[in-house]
């Protein structure tokens, strides 16, 4: 018997390819989204992050070397990402029985629940710029006042409560 492929994101996306500019309100609105719930965090930590979740949903549970390998991304810097995502409970790290060398990364429950908020938002991004992009297509006027605005109340920080407090950098002050 064969099965119809089910799309998980939404059925309102069904049929639906994304002009260029609604790729880049896409990109645009996911990196806000990031922002917003996470603060300042380099775009590096956000694809280490999304390459572990891939992974781990694939059930693969990478290495800090094969980490490197997929982002281009130096070791040094992946550490300090994971080490970063460890301190918010988001992954943990086991020992590989066969090489003690090698540490395998995989998501804790609180990033399997974090993984879940952050798919509810990418529906959400990806349900709204289909409306917008099939407006458009249909001779609809889009308002870019009202696009504008929109991505003001995100900056403004209209948007969904941060995962953790935004950290100050800098030396403590002198006492």
């Amino acid at each position: 018997m064969h099965s119809r492929a089910a799309n998980l994101i939404s059925e309102r996306l069904e049929g639906w390819s994304p002009s260029p500019e609604a790729q880049q309100i896409i990109m645009w609105r996911v990196m806000q989204m990031f922002l917003a719930r996470y603060g300042s965090v380099p775009l590096g930590q956000m694809l280490v992050s999304m390459t572990t979740v891939v992974l781990n949903e694939l059930g693969r549970a990478p290495t800090v070397t094969e980490l490197c390998e997929a982002t281009g991304l130096p070791k040094s810097s992946i550490s300090r990402y994971i080490s970063a995502q460890m301190e918010q409970d988001l992954v943990t790290e086991t020992i590989d029985p066969q090489d003690r060398r090698r540490r395998m990364l995989g998501q804790t429950d609180t990033g399997k629940a974090e993984r879940r908020w952050q798919v509810r938002q990418m529906r959400k991004i990806l349900e709204s710029v289909c409306d917008w992009d099939r407006a458009r297509a249909a001779g609809g006027e889009i308002s870019p006042d009202d696009e504008l605005e929109a991505m003001k109340a995100v900056a403004r920080g209209d948007a969904p409560e941060a995962f953790h407090p935004k950290r100050k950098r800098g030396r403590p002050a002198a006492a």
